[in-house]
């Protein structure tokens, strides 16, 4: 399964979950798609999403992983578009959800 797959299949469980047995293993399903778009990320994208999750700016994430700010920017911007998501409060969310903002740095 694709990231873009498993992100279409989790908008899809809602409306799946009225079956018991689709309720009992959503759980386990939200953890994989997770870990599927975590390894769809390289080492220092997750090192950003877990500063992105402390609410760091570009400006302190290029300062914190001694990177120019403009390689930050990229690498939100990566994120953002391997995510599938809008804003950085949506990877902070994320982050927190799946326990990647809990990674070690």
């Amino acid at each position: 399964m694709t990231i873009d797959q498993a992100i279409q299949y989790a908008f899809a469980l809602p409306a799946m979950a009225e079956s018991t047995a689709i309720q009992a293993d959503a759980p386990d399903l939200l953890h994989q798609m997770a870990q599927l778009q975590l390894a769809g990320l390289t080492a220092r994208e997750r090192e950003v999403v877990v500063l992105i999750a402390q609410g760091k700016s570009n400006r302190a994430i290029a300062e914190a992983l001694g990177i120019s700010e403009k390689t930050a920017e990229r690498h939100v911007a990566n994120i953002l578009s391997k995510l599938g998501v809008h804003s950085r409060t949506q990877i902070a969310t994320w982050a927190v959800e799946t326990g990647a903002s809990r990674m070690p740095g």
